[in-house]
């Protein structure tokens, strides 16, 4: 039995003694966790594309893409996520199966998508398919291929890749076993350097030859959705302008997909350039016959964080696209989330970094916390202005038809400069049938204020 003591206990440990050169399976599970919260995060957001209109055909497809991706998430870091026992192997090597099956599955629909606004006839047959029976089937289609090519490669741990695990009670000699019952191809030795965190367990991955197809083809998919939903947008500009910005932020989210996509292919070529290889099971920190490079440690789960962070993007950008005129100022919750993540992201990485650089230059980490500390403090509310601009760009102010209608009725009744008690009343009574908030009154009237100036 692979004892490592409680859970709280464990992870305290682990990460309180995490170190870049060493002993980095802390930030492991930090980038595990994350991207379970992302999982959860992409299965809200796709419930609220759902819950929006769910008669849409449009809306059930996209909200199925989002929970596909929750899956892929979930399932893209679980062996880091904890220290698992050996029994819970087969349970990994299942969950590793599941995220290939959902890459495929995301590359189906990345090709299927730009077929909804498409107003050729293939595009339309397809939409009305995929929007319906289509769903179901789709995943079964995904399975079974699978399935297939990994039983003509002999099995899922040749084609996908075998689990590797590893167990340390002390400094020494450990244990070690593979999800495929196939004995671990060197001596497990556990390493001073890791003597804090010990008790512990590591499970690691090798990258098959169809794990390497599949990381390639959602990229390949995203690209060419992104284009050809770009041609889409092209024409559309034209002839029916109502319809760009949602067009527009779908193209976007393609694009920011297959821009951290490719990120994840150049990573991974990074990988296999240094070793020599792919990823093996002998590519192990507890394996005294080879050395870990530190691009290794830094770039292996950047990977799958790149994954993640590439299905969060096009999720918020997929809702706001999906439900800007149907859920009252969703638009302005969803930038405020995506300025309020960036900036708390990008503040964590670079005094993460900052913190371990110094510790590995000087000897005092606490001098990086500062250096990425007071500017981030100093400097919070023009960063976060800048990335303000930078959501409204990606998913610039939206209404929906009931907040169209009251900045019409409100400029109508400040066309004079001045709203009367009769015409305040008016307002008030509008608003309340609509539902707004008294923030969201305040905001559109604001608006119709600010559009009025710039009209005249």
């Amino acid at each position: 039995m692979a004892d490592v003591g409680g859970p709280l206990a464990y992870y305290w440990r682990t990460i309180s003694n995490a170190e870049y050169s060493t002993s980095f399976i802390g930030y492991w599970h930090i980038l595990a966790a994350f991207s379970i919260v992302a999982a959860v995060f992409l299965v809200f957001l796709s419930a609220l594309i759902y819950r929006a209109d769910p008669t849409k055909g449009k809306n059930r497809f996209m909200a199925f893409m989002l929970m596909t991706e929750a899956l892929r998430c979930a399932t893209s870091m679980l062996f880091w996520l904890y220290s698992w026992p050996e029994a819970y192997l087969s349970f990994l090597a299942n969950a590793r199966i599941v995220y290939y099956i959902m890459s495929l599955q995301l590359f189906f629909l990345y090709v299927l998508a730009p077929s909804f606004y498409s107003r050729k006839g293939l595009g339309n047959q397809l939409s009305r398919f995929f929007s319906g029976t289509g769903l179901y089937v789709l995943p079964v289609v995904s399975i079974a291929v699978i399935v297939s090519i990994s039983v003509l490669m002999g099995g899922a741990h040749v084609a996908i890749g075998d689990i590797g695990w590893t167990y340390c009670s002390a400094v020494g000699s450990g244990t070690g076993a593979t999800a495929s019952g196939e004995s671990m191809p060197f001596s497990v030795t556990c390493p001073e350097s890791w003597n804090a965190v010990y008790p512990m367990t590591l499970s690691s991955p090798a990258i098959g030859l169809l794990s390497r197809i599949l990381l390639l083809l959602p990229t390949v998919g995203a690209i060419y959705a992104a284009f050809t939903i770009n041609k889409i947008y092209s024409r559309t500009k034209e002839d029916e302008h109502h319809k760009t910005v949602e067009i527009r932020a779908v193209q976007l989210g393609f694009f920011g997909k297959a821009v951290l996509q490719i990120t994840t292919i150049f990573m991974l070529f990074t990988l296999i350039g240094v070793l020599g290889e792919s990823p093996t099971l002998n590519t192990h920190p507890f394996n005294p016959d080879e050395q870990v490079p530190k691009v290794l440690i830094a770039i292996g789960p950047l990977l799958p964080t790149t994954v993640v962070l590439a299905a969060l993007f096009e999720g918020l950008v997929f809702t706001y696209a999906m439900v800007k005129n149907d859920v009252f100022g969703i638009d302005e919750k969803l930038r405020k989330g995506f300025t309020t993540a960036v900036f708390t992201g990008a503040f964590a990485l670079l005094f993460l970094f900052a913190t371990e650089a110094m510790e590995a230059v000087f000897d005092r980490g606490w001098i990086g916390g500062i250096l990425i500390g007071l500017p981030f403090i100093v400097l919070r509310k023009p960063i976060i202005a800048s990335l303000s601009k930078f959501s409204n760009i990606i998913m610039p102010e939206s209404f929906t038809s009931q907040e169209i209608t009251y900045i019409e009725l409100y400029k109508a009744a400040i066309s004079d400069g001045v709203v009367t008690e009769k015409e305040r009343s008016m307002l008030r009574i509008q608003a309340t049938s609509y539902g707004f908030t008294e923030a969201r009154v305040d905001f559109l009237e604001a608006f119709s204020k600010e559009s009025t100036i710039e009209e005249q």
